[in-house]
């Protein structure tokens, strides 16, 4: 057993995979995730904002250092989103745009503490859509809401070191997306296309980290999002052809 009371424990092996049992622990820090996304996912939907949580929020393999991650599906001016922050008191710390790769969409993230995430895409996505998000697991506000006393509704997806997590009644299910390749799109709902292209670039991340992102640059509280990003295009010609398909 594990002596982390917040890690997962009691480990069955079965060639290529575990079955990862969860501890009480466990299951109390996911409802306090789970409550937490809750309340800004229902001011997010209050506001008419379509919403995705993803992440190990979603899949349910959650510990103590386990980040909030909700994305706004909407393509709407950040400024309307801010708005909606303003009226409802939430405060954040920090925002900042982001690109992780010269093919990626543009987004502007919120941070709310460092453990709370709301993302608002500046650019369109590819033509794969969010099977970027649903590849590491997403959830609706819908799905969010759904409860199995207080053990939440998860959906499987992929971590950062490249196991698929497939959640069970009393835990998780843990195979390396090697062994799981042919079958895993199936399972994630995504296309063969993003998984080998999420692959590449995780692979990429364990080699040399995170130093990698091509955009990252945090703006003050009074910035637009918009308005520096069309200034950094006038002389970055990736960010401008980016812009130009938004």
């Amino acid at each position: 057993m594990n002596s982390d009371p917040y890690r997962t424990h009691n480990h069955t092996h079965n060639h290529t995979h575990n079955h990862s049992h969860y501890s009480q622990n466990h299951w109390d820090l996911f409802k306090k995730l789970r409550n937490e996304a809750q309340k800004i996912g229902s001011m997010l939907s209050s506001a008419g904002f379509d919403i995705l949580i993803y992440g190990s929020i979603a899949r349910g393999d959650i510990n103590p250092k386990s980040d909030i991650d909700i994305l706004v599906k909407d393509r709407i001016p950040s400024y309307r989103l801010e708005y909606v922050f303003e009226e409802n008191d939430l405060r954040y710390s920090r925002k900042y745009l982001v690109q992780s790769t010269p093919n990626d969409v543009i987004k502007v993230v919120y941070e709310f503490d460092p453990m709370i995430h709301i993302v608002l895409l500046l650019t369109n996505l590819s033509s794969s859509g969010y099977d970027f998000y649903h590849f590491g697991g997403a959830l609706s506000y819908e799905d969010l809401s759904k409860d199995q006393d207080g053990r939440g509704y998860r959906k499987p997806g992929v971590n950062k070191e490249l196991n698929l997590i497939e959640p069970t009644e009393d835990g998780h299910i843990e195979s390396p997306l090697v062994d799981r390749q042919l079958e895993a799109p199936k399972i994630l709902g995504v296309s063969n296309q993003i998984m080998n292209q999420r692959i590449r670039v995780l692979h990429r991340r364990k080699k040399i980290g995170r130093t990698g992102v091509f955009l990252h640059q945090d703006l003050g509280q009074d910035e637009n999002p918009e308005t520096i990003l069309h200034e950094l295009a006038k002389t970055n010609r990736i960010i401008r052809k980016r812009l130009g398909n938004k």
